[in-house]
């Protein structure tokens, strides 16, 4: 009543990688959602510069004119909308900390120092960003933070590109944040697991009532023989396990969900339940809110994933 709670954010999305930019406008009624609108554009071959993080455009002229003309199409036009990137773009990692400043400069410095320590990237290229998560049981300082970082000239030359088709982008997030706002988390305190494999990599979540506990993105070495990779992801799978239960002592894990190429899938999954020692399925709608396309051309669900998990989430 008095604006304090959380509100939805507006009904655009947009997500970009390497290959296309999509963009979906869900609106919300009382069966679910409902895709009133779906279009995409081709990048051309090796659009960004290449970076540990990824990198800007390489022609930002020509990413403008394509932003441009996807909007251009949309009826009624864009105003406000939200961003998804690849976890490779914006990664993500946790801090813990005492009170911090209000805002502005003094809250920016605190956050890029507590990210200094933790990361091996030249962290005044980056933007950071943060926000207050549940405590780890006996954790030294009060507050844990769920810090986000991406580089500053990647996102300030994409949020140009929008700006400059009249369109302002407030919610950035990754594939792995959106798909965890996309699913409903198990009642009762349990864990839930959610993999995403990319191209340059994988990430893990471990979540419980809808927030993350852990996250973690692993890049794949390009040399890495395919033996060796499975491998190498399934110690580092159980040394996540490990993690669960050290700090949950008796900790349920209850659903493991898998987003990957079809084509590795059921690899995936044998790794996934190997490493974690529960039983893992492959992320699909029956995990997603109720979704209707106004028209026929209804668009893969693992392209529409992330975008209805950025479009479901709400901000204070």
């Amino acid at each position: 009543m008095l604006g304090l709670d959380p509100i939805p954010v507006p009904p655009h999305v947009f997500a970009l990688d390497g290959e296309r930019l999509r963009y979906g406008q869900f609106v919300r009624d009382r069966h679910g959602f409902r895709l009133r609108n779906f279009r995409q554009a081709a990048l051309p071959r090796d659009p960004f510069q290449h970076g540990l993080l990824g990198g800007p455009p390489r022609d930002p002229a020509a990413f403008r004119e394509l932003v441009a003309g996807l909007v251009k199409g949309v009826p009624g036009g864009v105003r406000e909308a939200s961003l998804v990137l690849p976890d490779t773009w914006l990664r993500v990692t946790f801090s813990e900390s005492g009170d911090l400043p209000k805002g502005g400069d003094a809250l920016d410095e605190v956050l890029r120092w507590k990210l200094k320590r933790l990361v091996p990237f030249r962290v005044d290229d980056l933007r950071v960003s943060a926000a207050e998560v549940a405590p780890l049981p006996g954790q030294e300082e009060p507050r844990r933070l769920l810090l986000g970082f991406a580089v500053e000239m990647l996102l300030a030359q994409v949020e140009e590109a929008f700006a400059a088709a009249g369109v302002r982008l407030g919610q950035v997030s990754n594939v792995s944040l959106s798909l965890l706002a996309a699913t409903d988390p198990p009642p009762g305190g349990v864990f839930a697991a959610l993999m995403v494999v990319e191209d340059e990599g994988y990430t893990l979540v471990f979540s419980r009532g809808g927030e993350p506990v852990l996250h973690r993105y692993k890049g794949f070495a390009g040399a890495l023989p395919e033996a060796s990779r499975g491998n190498f992801v399934g110690r580092d799978l159980k040394l996540t396990r490990n993690f669960l239960d050290e700090h949950y002592p008796g900790a349920t894990l209850g659903p493991v969900l898998l987003l990957a190429p079809p084509e590795v899938e059921p690899t995936w999954l044998d790794r996934l339940e190997q490493g974690l020692g529960a039983p893992a399925a492959p992320l699909d709608g029956r995990h997603l809110p109720p979704l209707r396309a106004e028209d026929s051309g209804v668009p893969p669900w693992r392209d529409l994933a992330p975008m209805l998990g950025a479009a479901r989430r709400e901000v204070a």
